[in-house]
């Protein structure tokens, strides 16, 4: 009783192509079901499909036929029968050489009373009948793509009644096929002869028949002969057929009445099964030694009830929420339909395991009932989803999802959320009813609606351009149409004209209608032959016009992605033109949309979306099966591209959304806009703010302020971090590094790094600066018309007693003069940094009674002798002829001064202190006589260190490198017969804004010069910065 059993003749064998004939066999293109609308992966590609339910009610289904890798069935709302493959789960319309098979009168849905294995059983060949009275068979063969028609003499054979494995059962024969050559058997036994109605059941063993209207038979496939299995049965009883048992049950007693098939002559056994006398809601089946019955619960409910034949008071739920429909396989299983819940339906394989229990196999969910859809956007991974509200006739009802992906491999989506509704959208294709959408950036995606001009004066139906969930572009127009969407920006052209607009802030542009797209900011348009240009709607100024090669035409349309446009001229060409490499790929024209890299087009000849990449012209197949909507295009209608994320969307005949990943490598990350403020001071109440709109969605991002000049520590850097966003970089920053010190006052960098989706390399998205004040005081800098501006600042002494500190300008030069006198001439000023403590510079003074002083004079302030100060010594200081600070020499974040005694040569340290004060000495150096000059400089190495220079006698010049620890490295010399023209030399801070410590140094003839520091241990060339300078006492 195995299946496939070998034909060993019957009784009477007929072979004759004269009486069996095979018409020519005719290939027939597997295409999924409209329904199925797959994807068609590439490799490092995948994709989800997305359902919506319009109602918790399951979608009928109904097994025909279980074969060996596959099954056939169908389910309500579709037509024709599918083939779904058990190994991929690949769905297909069962097709013969006319196309897509339409079942007869008899099974025209799936309700329909259907005769039993009509359409075939136990094999994977398929029977395509037309009618119960044809001398034919069209077998189709879903591994191969193939049907054949068999055909026969209809007065010797009769007409086709079913397909039992591979054998036909004809009214009186067994046609089947041997070593190539068909054959056919008389029915022996009794009945001789089956009717259009008969057929119970059948599998590659067996066929079981109607005998009579009170009677049950069997014929065996392999003899060719009919056995009566059953008499004085109900009329027309409902039946069971496994591999080894058959039988029929009386609905009245509520017995079941089993046979074995291998002794029909042998007694019946009799199971009492009460549950056969009422509340059947489909057909029991057979599995093992279980009956399993599909059982009414409630109006809404079935249940999948198992008893056991073994012992009758044995009785399980199998599935809590099941379909009426069942189907019994030649191997002893069977197919049935249902789950933990009417929303979790599936067609599931019931087999009974070795121990004698029931296993379930889910084989294939059937789709849910969803609504018409009639639009769809996909735009940084926000999917919005169009669909019609069956209770409005005016009204579309709109859902959002967030789609996670990295451009490739991964590909998730949130649950979708019900989100604004499209009251009388205007659909762009004639005669069709439909809601296109069109992405924009933070999920307000965009539709056209007659329902603007509301205004005074207004009538209330201007076209209107709606940004759900934000504003509304109305341009007073009427009767136009959207051209393109792109961040917040709208192309419409209306009666030759054509608008351009900003959604909240209005009209931007009009001119003539011309082909036009946009990519965030930048207005693509096309006017002339051969030539596009672009145009920044921020600046409003145009920024290339550019010759495409291969462009033979002025462009009837326009898409921008990323550094990608696409041109068409027409139907006749198109091509995708690469902004960075001034390259063009020819692409197909017709309907199609451009993503960042490539190109889709819906072929409405082939059902596919067929994506071709734009670096390589390789093209491949996305999706296939894709309904026919009868129009030459339906983008933005039945399916889109999100342009920023590579992804692709698309509905199948069942109205599921489908998003799948293209694998194509994108453009790099960069600002649409920023917004930035220029100015910042510490606070949390008001901090600085930056926001930045990216090209597309990102996986990480860092933004990283590094100030330019140095502060008692160095410089400063502060990295702020944030995860995945789609769209846009919203920081706020409170002028503190990570540790909570202030950064140095002046000017400070910020660089925006992120890494896009699909990308693993960070690049740069945007750089800038800002001016920071109140923060750390940077060496040398005391004032400048608006405050510290973290610029070395000259300090001189003049003839008659005027302190006054010279502001650098950042341009190398000084400006703003700040004077305070009174001061006796005798006295010796040193610039120091901040030891009081006010975040505001301080300045040491020696008297001529050798008292040394700090002077605390503020911010931005002038130095008098009535400002307030510390005093440091009363006497003693007048024995060193240097007093110079090179800024903290010991790291601790407090200026130092370095002194010279005049009489040893002998330098030492004095370490400023917390205390305001400054510490006792530290001799450093034995005897520095050798030199005439020594000049505390500051950084002038870009390690964060002070440094000194000292000239020697020989006019030789020495670097001397601060190691931060209170000491400093052995000299390097940096020149030779240098300086000796000057008698001022000072270590200014930064005069130019480039974060390096600078020199100025005064002549014998009262010439000013600035020597730029490199950054590197040395000086630039001189710069003479002013005249005159010679009428001052000292320079410090």
């Amino acid at each position: 009783m195995g299946r496939f059993a070998p034909r060993r003749g019957g009784l009477t064998v007929s072979v004759s192509s004269l009486v069996v004939a095979m018409a020519a066999t005719s290939l027939v293109v597997l295409s999924p079901k409209d329904g199925e609308a797959t994807e068609s992966a590439a490799a490092d590609t995948t994709g989800i499909t997305l359902t919506d339910p319009s109602t918790t009610q399951a979608r009928t289904e109904r097994p025909y036929v279980v074969g060996d890798t596959g099954f056939l069935h169908r389910h309500a709302g579709r037509d024709g029968l599918l083939w779904t493959d058990y190994a991929t789960g690949r769905t297909v319309t069962v097709g013969d050489a006319n196309g897509v098979y339409t079942p007869d009168t008899a099974c025209a849905d799936v309700d329909s009373a259907c005769r039993d294995a009509w359409y075939g059983s136990d094999s994977d060949v398929i029977a395509l009948p037309k009618t119960a009275s044809d001398a034919q068979a069209t077998l189709w063969d879903p591994a191969t793509g193939t049907t054949r028609k068999v055909e026969w003499n209809a007065t010797d054979h009769g007409y086709y009644r079913a397909l039992a494995g591979d054998t036909i059962l004809t009214t009186y024969s067994l046609l089947d096929e041997v070593d190539g050559t068909w054959r056919t058997r008389p029915i022996g036994g009794e009945p001789t002869s089956v009717q259009s109605t008969d057929v119970r059941a059948a599998d590659s063993s067996g066929v079981l028949v109607a005998y009579g209207n009170y009677g049950l038979a069997h014929i065996d496939v392999e003899t060719a002969t009919a056995t009566v299995a059953f008499s004085g049965t109900q009329y027309r009883p409902k039946t069971v057929m496994s591999e080894d048992r058959v039988g029929w049950y009386d609905t009245y007693s509520g017995y079941l009445h089993l046979k074995s098939r291998d002794d029909l002559a042998a007694g019946e056994q009799l199971v009492p099964v009460p549950e056969l006398s009422y509340g059947l809601d489909g057909e029991p089946v057979l599995v093992g030694d279980w009956l399993l019955l599909p059982h009414y619960v409630n109006a809404t409910t079935t249940r999948l009830l198992a008893v056991s034949l073994i012992d009758p008071s044995v009785k399980q739920t199998l599935l809590p929420s099941a379909g009426e429909y069942t189907l019994a396989s030649g191997d002893g299983s069977a197919l049935v339909t249902g789950g933990s819940a009417i929303t979790d339906r599936w067609v599931q394989r019931v087999s009974q395991a070795a121990d004698g229990t029931l296993k379930l196999e889910k084989v294939y969910q059937p789709p849910a009932l969803e609504n018409t859809k009639t639009g769809i956007a996909l735009s940084r991974g926000s999917l919005r989803v169009a669909a019609d509200d069956p209770a409005s006739t005016t009204t579309d009802t709109t859902s959002v999802r967030t789609l996670t992906t990295n451009g490739s491999t991964t590909l998730t989506a949130s649950a979708a959320t019900a989100s604004g509704s499209m009251y009388e959208p205007v659909c762009p294709y004639p005669g069709t009813t439909c809601s296109a959408l069109w992405g924009n950036v933070d999920g307000h995606h965009v539709y056209l609606d007659t329902n603007g001009g509301t205004g005074e004066g207004g009538t209330g139906d201007d076209d209107r351009l709606v940004a759900i969930g934000g504003h509304e572009l109305d341009f007073g127009t009427r009767g136009g149409s959207i051209v393109d969407v792109s961040d917040e920006y709208a192309v419409y052209d209306a009666a030759g004209t054509q608008y351009v607009g900003r959604f909240g802030y209005g009209q931007r542009l009009q001119r003539s209608a011309r082909a036009a797209a946009l990519n965030g900011t930048t207005l693509w348009s096309a006017s002339t032959l051969g030539t596009i240009s672009s145009y920044d709607l921020v600046a409003m100024k145009t920024l290339a016009t550019v010759t495409v090669p291969g462009l033979a035409c002025v462009p009837s349309e326009l898409q921008a992605a990323g550094r990608w446009v696409y041109w068409a001229c027409g139907t006749a060409s198109a091509g995708v033109y690469d902004t960075k490499a001034r390259t063009t790929k020819a692409v197909a024209p017709g309907d199609v949309l451009l993503g960042d890299g490539f190109t889709v087009r819906h072929d409405h000849g082939t059902d596919e979306l067929v994506l071709t990449e734009a670096a390589t012209g390789a093209t491949r197949v996305v999706a296939s099966g894709l309904p026919d909507t009868g129009l030459a295009a339906d983008r933005r209608y039945r399916w889109t591209v999100d342009e920023y994320t590579g992804l692709v969307a698309w509905f199948d005949g069942y109205e599921r959304t489908h998003v799948a990943t293209t694998g194509i490598t994108p453009s790099a990350v960069t600002a649409i806009e920023s917004e930035t403020e220029s100015y910042t001071q510490p606070s949390t109440s008001a901090p600085w703010i930056g926001q930045w709109l990216l090209s597309r969605p990102v996986t990480s991002w860092s933004l990283t302020f590094t100030s330019v000049q140095s502060g008692a520590n160095g410089k400063a850097t502060r990295t702020i971090t944030g995860g995945a966003t789609p769209a846009r970089v919203a920081v706020r920053w409170n002028g503190l590094a990570s540790d909570g010190t202030r950064f140095p006052n002046g000017h400070l960098t910020w660089a925006l790094k992120a890494t896009g989706v699909g990308s693993a390399s960070v690049n740069t998205v945007a750089t800038g600066g800002v001016f920071l004040q109140r923060g750390m005081p940077v060496r040398r800098d005391f004032v400048s018309p608006d405050g510290p501006d973290g610029r070395g600042d000259l300090l001189t002494l003049g003839s008659t007693g005027a302190l006054t500190f010279h502001s650098g300008t950042g341009t190398g030069k000084l400006g703003e003069r700040t004077a305070g006198t009174g001061w006796p001439t005798s006295i010796t000023a040193v610039p120091f940094g901040d030891l009081s403590g006010d975040r505001c510079n301080d300045v040491l003074v020696r008297l001529s009674s050798g008292a040394l002083r700090l002077y605390k004079p503020g911010c931005n302030a002038a130095l008098r002798p009535s400002t307030p100060y510390t005093t440091l010594a009363t006497s003693g200081w007048t024995t060193f002829d240097v007093l110079t600070s090179p800024g903290d020499v010991t790291g601790d974040g407090r200026p130092d001064l370095l002194a010279r005694k005049a009489s040893t040569g002998a330098v030492y340290l004095y370490k400023g202190l917390s205390t305001g004060k400054l510490s006792t000495a530290v001799k450093l150096w034995a005897d520095w006589r050798t030199y005439n000059r020594v000049v505390g400089v500051g950084d002038i190495t870009g390690d964060g260190r002070p440094d000194l220079i000292a000239q020697d006698k020989a006019n030789a010049l020495y670097r001397y490198d601060g190691k931060g620890n209170g000491t400093f490295a052995a000299r390097v010399k940096l020149a030779s017969n240098w300086g000796s023209g000057y008698n001022a030399v000072v270590g200014v801070g930064d005069l130019t804004d480039d974060g390096r410590a600078d020199l100025v140094a005064r002549d014998t003839s009262g010439y000013l010069w600035r020597l730029s520091g490199t950054g590197k241990g040395t000086f630039a060339s001189p710069v003479k910065i002013g005249t005159g300078w010679g009428a001052y006492k000292s320079l410090s």
